[in-house]
């Protein structure tokens, strides 16, 4: 089975393929990769479109920034593995099916732009979850690789405070700190893990 790495933008995947490469797995590994976009439909489109010309079985293995908060401003460093999706505009939930656990999991609210302020929910959930993760783009992955049943895992590493760095980080901290978060993942292991499931069970 391919694997298809897929993240929002070029310097995202950057440090990706040079760990890659420096590890000699290039010539070992059927994977592919694409940059699929930071908006709705840039991400839906274009992963639609790898997987209807490749027409084949794919696994799917998103790595992304994600922004985070919780109540004390307590700072994280730490990757997280998405265990469902809610829309943060219409509260509307995507679970996702479990494939491997191989970190902590949690909810992702998933936004359609880029927010600066407070969103008000219909329901208060601030008041029951002491910790919360943000993105824009998991609820739109997991619409086009539901469609395809194709096997899926989320890694989301924690990059901004949302609301109060959202915005300062974007702008400066984009270029420079994204490509250093995730060269310091642990990609030998998830690599590791995730193949030894496909190739020891049916997915």
């Amino acid at each position: 089975m391919k694997i298809l790495l897929v993240v929002a933008m070029p310097n995202e995947m950057k440090p990706i393929k040079e760990w890659i490469k420096s590890a000699n797995l290039r010539a070992s590994l059927d994977i592919d990769f694409l940059c699929c976009g930071m908006w709705n439909y840039e991400a839906i489109s274009s992963l639609e479109h790898y997987l209807t010309e490749k027409n084949e079985p794919t696994f799917i293995l998103n790595i992304w920034m994600c922004g985070y908060w919780n109540p004390n401003n307590e700072k994280k460093t730490e990757p997280i593995q998405v265990s469902n999706v809610i829309n943060i505009h219409t509260e509307k939930e995507q679970i996702i099916p479990p494939f491997l656990q191989i970190t902590s999991m949690w909810t992702c609210f998933s936004w359609e732009t880029l927010t600066y302020e407070r969103p008000q929910f219909k329901k208060e959930i601030w008041t029951i979850n002491d910790e919360m993760y943000f993105d824009m783009e998991s609820r739109w992955i997991e619409l086009v690789a539901s469609k395809y049943k194709s096997p899926r895992l989320y890694l989301k590493v924690p990059f901004d405070f949302v609301w109060l760095e959202t915005e300062w980080c974007i702008r400066e901290r984009a270029i420079t700190d994204i490509p250093i978060l995730l060269q310091a993942l642990p990609y030998h292991d998830y690599l590791e893990k995730i193949l030894s499931r496909i190739n020891n069970q049916n997915v």
